[in-house]
């Protein structure tokens, strides 16, 4: 009997991670551990060298971004770019009006 075909959050594989990894420093078997959770062993290994190489992007399913998705990403990068722009304008306007143009960041 096959499985049904299931999807967890980066948030979730990380706790699952980090739950195995409390279990095997409590003496349980990686084996154990895995059959607890419900996943296979290679699953296990996946997600733990993916967080540690710090790839928590990839903990994320594999489907693509939505349009919808991506447009708000792009207006969140806008909205950031706005906020450096100003930020490097009011440094700006500040070492002027302390005389302190000869310094820079």
């Amino acid at each position: 009997m096959r499985r049904p075909k299931r999807q967890w959050t980066a948030e979730q594989k990380a706790a699952i991670v980090n739950q195995i990894d409390t279990d095997r420093k409590n003496g349980m078997k990686l084996s154990e551990a895995t059959k607890k959770h419900d996943i296979f062993d290679s699953l296990y290994i996946k997600w733990k060298r993916q967080l540690s190489v710090g790839i928590n992007a990839s903990l994320r399913n594999s489907k693509a971004p939505t349009d919808v998705e991506k447009k708000q990403l792009i207006l969140e990068v806008k909205k950031l770019r706005a906020i450096v722009l100003s930020q490097s304008q009011a440094i700006a306007e500040l070492k002027k009006e302390m005389n302190l143009e000869y310094l820079t960041i």
